[in-house]
């Protein structure tokens, strides 16, 4: 019998989050959280120039990143982002569909560290690397 992991305690809390929702936020892969999100460049989430708001990478990667490590941690765990560098590289366009992916480039010592990006249509738009505090039970 596998240990229960922490991913069952926040999928669907991280994803039911408000911002989350009224963003359109959802699993790139139905039930794969390790597989990224996806998220429709739509007027909501489109500057005046109709690309992706800049702000909107950083809250992407980061949130498939903590997705990314709570499928690896245990139940009861906690984890919290203490740095982000996030840089964009090109456009997503209006009417675009971007995927995330994400990974656990270390983890030990009560941190971890990440790596994660942005594409749309094949190209990647945003990378990013993150410092998570983490807490285990």
């Amino acid at each position: 019998m596998t240990e229960p992991r922490w991913i069952d305690d926040v999928l669907e809390p991280v994803l039911n989050t408000p911002l989350h929702r009224t963003l359109g936020l959802r699993l790139r892969v139905p039930g794969d959280p390790s597989a990224g999100l996806e998220l429709d460049v739509a007027t909501g989430t489109a500057t005046p120039t109709d690309v992706l708001h800049g702000g909107l990478h950083g809250l992407l990667i980061d949130v498939t990143a903590f997705l990314c490590l709570a499928a690896e941690l245990p139940r009861g765990s906690h984890a919290a982002t203490i740095s982000s560098s996030i840089s964009i590289v090109s456009a997503a366009r209006l009417g675009s569909t971007v995927q995330t992916s994400a990974r656990i480039d270390r983890l030990g010592g009560g941190m971890a560290f990440l790596s994660g990006q942005v594409e749309s249509d094949g190209q990647v738009v945003a990378t990013g690397q993150l410092v998570k505090i983490v807490k285990r039970p």
